[in-house]
């Protein structure tokens, strides 16, 4: 994991890397179960059984767990991502949309709890930080997957506005979905609305003179 300003110093031996991903796991489920306003050093290490001053050798506050956390997840979630869409699909299948939310249900359903939190460090990441350049790079994985599956539907998340449309939309149901309807994960009746709501998105556009409604109130207007 390369120095930030939130990281102190960096493991040099596999003790030291145990101990890393020792505190970063006691952070996670310190998260999940006191949420992020929950979140103490001291709490962290009395779950992580090290002493605080052990926590401080690697982060100088809380921020510095959290975002060292939400690096290592997004990591993991690209990581997984990129074993999921690594063999080609027949063009226009859709099978890259299946794949891609066969990975998202497996990572949200594990920790949904957690994962709500995350998502939204990700979200307010600067394009410029570690977080931030992470989010560009997952986003261009999967958006470069879909181009190369149909080069039409690839042209819809070409802009950022698309993209943070779609990829919210997915994460939210699927988040909701493990909150609330866990069992629909793994289902295909899930699966198949999933790919809909995907494929729906990309296959639909408007027409440049569509009517959209004015500012201040509820006339129309020209595009």
């Amino acid at each position: 994991m390369p120095t930030t300003h939130t990281s102190r110093r960096q493991p040099k031996q596999a003790r030291a890397e145990f101990a890393l991903d020792s505190i970063l796991e006691a952070a996670a489920r310190t998260l999940e179960a006191h949420g992020k306003a929950g979140l103490t050093t001291q709490r962290v290490a009395d779950t992580a059984g090290f002493s605080i001053g052990a926590i401080y050798q690697y982060f100088p506050n809380k921020d510095g767990l959290i975002e060292a956390l939400a690096r290592r997840e997004l990591e993991r979630l690209t990581g997984m991502m990129k074993e999921a869409l690594a063999q080609p699909a027949p063009f226009g299948t859709g099978l890259n949309a299946r794949r891609m939310i066969r990975t998202i249900a497996t990572f949200i359903g594990d920790r949904p709890r957690l994962y709500g939190i995350l998502r939204a460090e990700w979200a307010e990441a600067a394009p410029d930080t570690p977080i931030g350049q992470g989010m560009l790079g997952y986003f261009g994985l999967i958006a470069g997957t879909m181009n190369r599956e149909n080069p039409e539907l690839g042209k819809r998340i070409a802009r950022d506005e698309s993209r943070f449309v779609l990829f919210r939309a997915i994460s939210g149901v699927v988040l909701a979905t493990a909150l609330e309807r866990p069992q629909y994960l793994g289902t295909d009746a899930f699966e198949d609305e999933m790919v809909r709501l995907i494929l729906g998105f990309l296959s639909y556009d408007l027409s440049p003179d569509m009517p959209r409604l004015a500012r201040e109130d509820d006339s129309f207007t020209s595009a």
